[in-house]
């Protein structure tokens, strides 16, 4: 029998222990600390608390573009893409209707390509400019052009929607040979971020900064300490701002208007930014019980919360990931590449074991008259029942795949050629008598059949050798009827 189940996943046990270090990494963190003295609370505020809160925020940000660079690697292999690249891009509005359909379909703030042969920036709403080496607003598609990796990911303002700061992921498009094609890609709002930091200060009562590399201040919470646009002219924290921004993950203090304010820093190397969580040491130090509890218990459910939505996030675009690996777009049925995988496999078995299978080729009898009849769409819904038809006729132990266009192939396991034939006579006289299928083409639709069975020593290329040969023979004999090969 064909195995085409999927994978034990190894997602549950990970997540589980990650839960696991979380939960208690931050329960002990917050136990010990109300144990010890006022002194004590103050070492583990500045050494301890600060720094999971950015590392928190830090994994939340890694999180929350794990689905944007999918996407963006996806719109790089997509072969509708390399393909009107290379036909000279004749079409511009089917680039932004493909663009503009990727930003809406997936939430995202912004959808773009660049091409490299003509240096024409396509935005989801249109062309809007082309690059040049002599912009220096453009300077990061050269920078890309030269990249050792497949993307970068940077934040920039979005000069085509009224420079929003955005989170940009930059993907190359290669061809088969390396060159590169063009640089598309995704954009998330950096308000996304915002949330992020007013969520924290309402939580924690920290205040948090999102940093540039020159030290500007991009975004901060609400009602926030430092108020300049730059760590460098900030009252207090501009004696060691050079010191912050040479350090890759630390903690620092230091004194502004009478008040003591501990600080913890983690560069963010992904997005050229830099996380600041700041926290009062009188805060920290005002009602241990009830600071240390309300940590635990908020700490605690956002945690919970966050790997709630990391699972639900891994699965969703894990199971979206596997089916477009394994299925057919259009029928739903198992693609090209999982039948050949699964033929290889039985071939190998037949060698050890010698249970018969057998194969069947089968294609819709004057298809082009169809779509030139009826239209494509129609022609597509016709394949579409063709296939809905055709799995009712086989049984759960053997495999349906898309061949290609209007061809199918089944994998028919324990199975001799004669019952094979009886098999396909049962599928051809199923979609001529289909209701269905007469409803969308008006008239009766037929299929011919090639049928044979696998043999001790064939090769998968063999064996559809002579199915496909056998399914000449049935088109050469008159069409709608199966013969073996």
């Amino acid at each position: 029998m064909v195995d085409w189940s999927r994978p034990k996943s190894v997602r549950a046990p990970l997540i589980a222990i990650i839960s696991v270090i979380l939960v208690v990494g931050f329960s002990v963190t917050n136990l010990v600390s109300y144990y010890v003295s006022k002194t004590e609370i103050r070492a583990s505020l500045a050494n301890s608390e600060l720094p999971l809160t950015s590392d928190n925020i830090y994994s939340e940000i890694q999180r929350d573009l794990l689905p944007p660079v999918f996407v963006s690697s996806v719109m790089a292999t997509d072969t509708f893409v390399q393909g009107w690249l290379k036909k000279g891009e004749l079409t511009p509005v089917e680039m932004t209707r493909y663009l503009d359909e990727i930003r809406r379909k997936y939430g995202f703030f912004t959808s773009f390509l660049v091409s490299e042969r003509s240096r024409k920036y396509y935005h989801f709403s249109g062309i809007s400019q082309v690059v040049s080496e002599d912009d220096s607003r453009d300077e990061w598609y050269f920078r890309v052009r030269s990249l050792d990796q497949s993307y970068e990911m940077n934040v920039d303002f979005n000069e085509e929607q009224g420079d929003a700061l955005t989170i940009f992921i930059n993907y190359r498009v290669v061809d088969e040979t390396g060159e590169l094609l063009a640089v598309t890609g995704v954009g998330l709002d950096v308000q996304s971020v915002s949330k992020i930091v007013d969520r924290y200060k309402d939580h924690f009562g920290r205040h948090v900064y999102f940093l540039d590399e020159r030290g500007n201040i991009l975004v901060r919470s609400e009602g926030a300490t430092l108020t300049e646009a730059n760590i460098a002219s900030a009252a207090g924290i501009s004696v060691i701002s050079e010191e912050i921004m040479a350090t890759e993950h630390g903690g620092f203090e230091y004194e502004r208007d009478g008040e003591v304010l501990l600080l913890s820093t983690r560069n963010i190397p992904e997005l050229k930014l830099r996380v600041l969580v700041e926290q009062s040491e009188s805060d920290a130090l005002e009602g241990i019980f009830q600071s240390t509890l309300t940590n635990l218990i908020v700490g605690l459910a956002v945690i919970m919360v966050t790997l709630l939505v990391v699972v639900v996030a891994v699965n969703r675009f894990h199971s979206r990931l596997e089916w477009m690996a394994t299925r057919d777009s259009l029928t739903g049925l198992v693609n090209r590449g999982v039948f050949d995988a699964s033929l290889e496999r039985e071939t190998k078995l037949l060698k050890r074991d010698p249970t018969p299978f057998s194969l069947i080729l089968f294609d819709i009898d004057h298809f082009k008259r169809i779509n030139d009849g009826l239209g494509h769409l129609n022609g597509d819904r016709i394949l579409q029942a063709v296939a809905k038809v055709t799995s009712h006729s086989v049984r759960d132990s053997d495999l349906l795949c898309r061949w290609g266009g209007e061809e199918f192939v089944i994998l028919v396991s324990d199975c001799d050629v004669d019952s094979a034939m009886a098999r396909a006579e049962t599928i051809r006289t199923s979609i001529e008598e289909s209701a269905e299928i007469h409803r969308i083409g008006g008239a009766a639709v037929t299929v011919s059949l090639g049928v044979t069975e696998a043999r001790v020593g064939d090769t998968p290329d063999d064996i559809l050798a002579r199915a496909d040969k056998a399914l000449y023979e049935a088109k050469e004999q008159g069409r709608n009827q199966a013969c073996r090969a």
